[in-house]
């Protein structure tokens, strides 16, 4: 039945009379006409978003829901979609986006404004697939800035990267900032920070005022070692908004890496002197303190920000990993188990939990809590078909291994493979191209992923660090089949005739990436390494490449360390030259990096370096390693003091050698 004319009349009044403020008679009229036509649509959508504001949630939500199943006019559901994604009840919005396709599948804004609310609800696969659609039916900047974005929340930048550019594209000679800001998101992700800065300069130079650019600047030329650069942008961005907490922390914990730690707390003191019940003030302090490696008052100052707001998340989740950096292990599992009892859903605090119990060697408890760190399978994979392990026959079936994290990983869990292939399977390899080349040392047959390849022959599929889970792996168990890589024969002899062969010949890394989040910590200063130096017939041979290098103008009197030439790894396969080099020294000294795996895999005779707490790989406590059992580990015994480690470090390289000369 067709709406009665009165009725209608009767709604616009209580719209009126809504729009004056007049509430409680807007709703009368709404409750009069339900009365009348208890199934008139218009009627429960406008009480029913009354009750939401006035915050009678549950009468609003049930009636909104009763609309939703009667409600047949377009225009209408896009409104009320809108509105109940303002009042933040997502599930009802996604209904009204759902009634309103049904209802007009080929209405862009239906499918646009579905997207974003998957989005907002980490749905992220289904918003990109609800963002084609609308794009299929109109090419927009918009949409493909929202395309864009989404991809980036898919960790897929070089495809977001595509989409932005797309965008800048259908803009004409009128790009909005927004684009160039994400865009510069994408190619920090990709490690094209010159590229990045540019792209934020752009933002810049059409919105000069753009606070959140000069933030996202002043970290990119942070990580460029721009530091004086980087504290002008973030200074900006705190004089744009004041009140806002990132810039402000950004800033103070610049001044801290920069060494003006005085500066820097003098700032937060006084934020904290301003407002001593301000628990934003306390956690951001702390967070210097823990970038300042000063850990125990760092912890303090979580603890009052808890005191101050006990639901403080962020606070909580940096007490956590405090203690996990103190060694209080089991104050630290508590912590996390206290973070998820307020947010239960949260997979960074459950990922967290994992590092911890996967270095306190309790593989069954951590390894499937370190799922939650699983990054989206690659484009075009059927999710059905992730392998389960063993009891899934993989044998004559063909399964696809794919990575997700960083070169170091790549190179310890393609162990699995050597597992894998006993049961049969036949293995397709998708690697960056870059490790292609070092991976065909791999001792089982396999085969590498083309470029735009059809996954529709794939049976199983699987992530790399999803295998020590999917094999049962524990401590005991852990598969070490080294070396399970080798370097190239031919281009080892050529560093063998380069280096020659005289002396005791050492290949040392001493620095990871500035932007990886163990640093500054896990790495030590080159001069650190004197005490090996110091040793008769001793030659250091840097591995070192880009960050850390400069170190190698500003040794110590008296040290030496061999440089391997411009020509060194300068090609586009990764670490063989590196291999090489390995293979032709008698020791390798690194920190906890990919160097360290390479070395590991390789076999080879290897000291690794490690700060007080490592990364749960290392586990605790022990001297060997279960993943590399020519790896011997030397641990801080406090954390900061390097110089304990290389002292015996030292030690053991003078009576290695006194052995080897009887």
């Amino acid at each position: 039945m067709p709406p009665s004319p009165y009725h209608q009349i009767r709604l616009q009044q209580g719209q009126s009379l809504q729009m004056q403020g007049r509430r409680d008679e807007a709703a009368s009229v709404y409750r009069q006409v339900l009365a009348e036509d208890p199934q008139n649509a218009s009627a429960q959508t406008l009480l029913g978003l009354l009750l939401l504001h006035t915050g009678e949630t549950e009468p609003g939500l049930a009636l909104v829901r009763q609309s939703l199943a009667n409600l047949a006019d377009v225009p209408a559901l896009e409104q009320l979609g809108q509105k109940l994604e303002q009042l933040g009840h997502l599930q009802e919005a996604l209904a009204a986006y759902d009634r309103m396709i049904a209802l007009a599948p080929d209405r862009v804004s239906g499918y646009a404004y579905r997207s974003w609310v998957l989005e907002v609800m980490a749905r992220h696969d289904e918003a990109l697939r609800d963002i084609d659609k609308a794009l299929s039916l109109k090419t927009d900047p918009t949409l493909l800035l929202n395309r864009g974005h989404i991809l980036l929340q898919l960790q897929r930048p070089a495809d977001a990267l595509i989409a932005f550019d797309q965008a800048i594209a259908a803009s004409g000679d009128r790009p909005h900032p927004l684009i160039f800001f994400h865009r510069g998101a994408a190619l920090t992700a990709l490690d094209r920070l010159a590229d990045a800065l540019a792209s934020y300069d752009e933002a810049l130079r059409r919105q000069p005022d753009y606070g959140d650019a000069f933030v996202n600047r002043g970290r990119v030329l942070e990580s460029l070692a721009r530091m004086e650069e980087a504290l002008a942008s973030f200074d900006r961005a705190v004089t744009l908004n004041p009140e806002a907490p990132i810039p402000r922390a950004n800033r103070l914990a610049l001044l801290a890496r920069m060494g003006r730690r005085q500066d820097a707390m003098a700032g937060l003191d006084a934020a904290i002197a301003a407002e001593p019940a301000n628990a934003m003030a306390w956690n951001n302090r702390g967070s210097v303190l823990n970038s300042l490696g000063e850990l125990a008052p760092a912890l303090a100052d979580f603890d009052r920000a808890i005191a101050l707001q006990p639901d403080f998340l962020k606070a909580h989740s940096n007490r956590a990993i405090t203690l996990q950096a103190l060694g209080a292990f089991d104050e630290s599992l508590a912590a996390f188990d206290r973070l998820l009892a307020l947010d239960v859903t949260s997979t960074a605090t459950q990922l967290d939990k994992a590092y911890v119990l996967l270095l306190l060697g309790r593989f069954a408890e951590g390894l499937p809590l370190y799922e939650r760190r699983l990054r989206p399978m690659l484009p075009g994979l059927d999710p059905g078909k992730a392998w389960a392990g063993p009891a899934q026959d993989p044998a004559g079936k063909t399964v696809l291994i794919y990575p997700e994290q960083g070169l170091g990983d790549v190179i310890m869990f393609a162990r699995f493979l050597v597992e894998l292939s006993a049961l049969g399977a036949k293995i397709v390899l998708a690697v960056p191209p870059g490790m292609a080349r070092l991976l065909r040392g791999l001792p089982v047959p396999f085969t590498f992923l083309l470029e735009n390849a059809s996954l529709e022959k794939v049976d199983y599929h699987a992530s790399m660090l999803s295998l020590p889970l999917t094999f049962g792996t524990t401590v005991e168990t852990i598969p070490a089949p080294v070396p399970y890589l080798k370097a190239e024969p031919d281009r080892v002899a050529q560093w063998r005739e380069r280096l020659g062969s005289n002396g005791f010949r050492i290949a040392i890394a001493w620095q990871g990436r500035t932007r990886g989040t163990n640093d500054p910590y896990r790495s030590f200063p080159l001069a650190a390494l004197a005490p090996l130096a110091a040793l008769p017939g001793m030659r250091l041979i840097s591995l070192q490449k880009g960050e850390g290098s400069e170190q190698l103008d500003q040794l110590p009197a008296g040290m030496n360390v061999e440089r391997l030439g411009a020509d060194f790894d300068a090609g586009a396969d990764a670490f063989i030259d590196t291999a090489a080099v390995m293979e032709a020294c008698d020791l390798v000294v690194t920190l906890d990096t990919s160097i360290a795996h390479l070395a590991g895999a390789l076999g080879r005779p290897t000291w690794t370096a490690l700060k007080s707490v490592p990364e749960w790989r290392w586990l605790l406590e022990r001297t060997d390693s279960p993943w590399y059992p020519t790896m011997t580990l030397y641990r801080q015994p406090r954390f900061g003091d390097w110089d304990s480690v290389f002292a015996a470090m030292a030690r053991d390289l003078k009576a290695l050698l006194a052995t080897s000369q009887k």
